[in-house]
């Protein structure tokens, strides 16, 4: 069988049916949203569209798994009623390597975000689909599972065993639903995780440390302030500071070395501002000078750090910001942890896995595949260092990730669907007919 020809071919066969499930997914809300989340409907139309195929189905809680709450990298809090995990199951003939292909369900909140385009509309405009979701990563997911299918329609007898998954709390850095699935079912040869590459192939993921500085002020009204010479914390100055010092962290932390996966980057390790709060807005609120107020930071990290050594750099930062502004900082700005330290995690770049997935995509898209370090973090650390197992990021292009008007692009994302069912077949084997 000619693979390739093979791919493109089924493909153009289900290539109706790989939109129309995307944008069903789409149009169905899956908004993460901790302690809770809304993936249940969503996953219930994976366990429909599955058992349709005449596959089993494992449909379960993540805290239904023996094991998981007592994980040493079990992240407390989160709630998971009615917010199953999803998974199926090829088995091999025998002879052949086995593969997980491995996802999330959940989308980011909503919020305030301006859309365009409805954002559970799924509409199709210049070669984009649009949607909450749809690029992380909803389209992949949705294209996975009607590649699954047309492995059971075309009578694919493959070699080595193909999983699919679908779990809950990825977004937030949740991770617990992708170790429980792991608990649950066991390692495998390899692991493919669909977030959006731009069809290259990363075998290495960014960790983040995520965490809440706290300002606080004394107690005083916008009319009292000046009227007494006892010095009162500013929490808008505060803020104001240490924005235009981050730029003294960012230079801190470029100074490490960087993994050759991520030289190509401009800035390997960013150090962002995710939200600045302080005193509220609107009519509703009075005029008052805040009390209190808050930034969310995310400081990026590379493969080889650990969280006690970035919190110390951190900490130092604003341990010198303190000390440089003593009449500013009245008292020192505290550290909240609300999400779980995203391990930064690294495979072999020479690995077989690459480089088979790699090859792949090359023969889809008629050019070299570029194998990188993803720009972000994911669970991927969670199957490469708990459960040993090589695995890697690979999926379409898109845009708006976390934001207004997200799309997947089309000719992406079928490009991926080929490449992947030729790695699929490649990695695995095919029992001749």
């Amino acid at each position: 069988m000619d693979f390739q020809v093979f791919a493109h071919e089924t493909r153009l066969r289900y290539q109706d049916e790989i939109i129309q499930v995307m944008q069903d997914l789409i149009r169905i809300p899956t908004e993460n949203t901790p302690p809770t989340g809304a993936e249940k409907t969503g996953q219930s139309y994976v366990d429909d569209y599955l058992q349709a195929l005449g596959l089993a189905v494992d449909n379960y809680e993540p805290t239904e798994v023996v094991g998981l709450e007592q994980h040493p990298l079990y992240w407390p809090g989160r709630d998971y009623d009615n917010r199953p995990n999803v998974s199926t199951t090829l088995e091999g003939a025998s002879g052949g390597r086995s593969l997980l292909l491995t996802g999330h369900m959940d989308t980011v909140a909503l919020g305030e975000n301006t859309w365009s385009v409805d954002p559970f509309g799924g509409e199709i405009r210049d070669g984009r689909l649009f949607g909450l979701g749809s690029v992380d990563m909803k389209g992949a997911m949705g294209a996975m599972l009607v590649l699954v299918r047309a492995l059971v329609e075309q009578d694919i007898r493959l070699k080595g065993t193909l999983s699919y998954e679908s779990v809950v709390d990825e977004e937030e850095a949740g991770v617990n639903a992708t170790i429980a699935g792991r608990l649950r079912h066991g390692p495998m040869a390899a692991a493919v995780i669909p977030e959006i590459t731009s069809l290259q192939v990363y075998p290495a993921t960014r960790g983040a440390l995520i965490t809440d500085i706290v300002f606080s002020n004394r107690e005083a009204t916008w009319l009292e302030v000046g009227t007494s010479d006892e010095a009162q914390a500013d929490v808008v100055a505060q803020i104001g500071l240490l924005l235009t010092h981050l730029d003294d962290l960012r230079s801190s932390r470029r100074a490490h070395p960087v993994p050759s996966l991520y030289r190509s980057y401009h800035d390997p390790v960013p150090v962002q501002v995710t939200k600045v709060y302080a005193g509220g807005w609107g009519s509703q609120v009075p005029i008052a000078v805040p009390p209190d107020g808050k930034i969310e930071l995310i400081v990026q990290t590379l493969p080889g750090e650990n969280r006690e050594d970035v919190l110390q750099e951190v900490e130092n930062w604003l341990d010198e910001l303190v000390r440089q502004y003593p009449k500013i900082f009245v008292s020192r700005p505290q550290l909240h942890f609300r999400r779980r330290w995203m391990v930064p995690t690294s495979m072999a770049a020479d690995h077989a896995l690459v480089a088979t997935l790699a090859d792949s995509a090359s023969l889809v898209t008629g050019q070299p595949t570029a194998v990188l370090g993803a720009p972000y973090p994911c669970d991927l650390f969670a199957l490469q260092q708990i459960f040993d197992m090589p695995g890697v990021v690979f999926g379409p292009a898109g845009g708006n990730a976390h934001a207004a008007d997200e799309y997947v692009e089309l000719g992406s994302l079928f490009a991926f669907w080929e490449s992947l069912l030729i790695f699929i077949m490649r990695w695995c084997g095919v029992e001749s007919t």
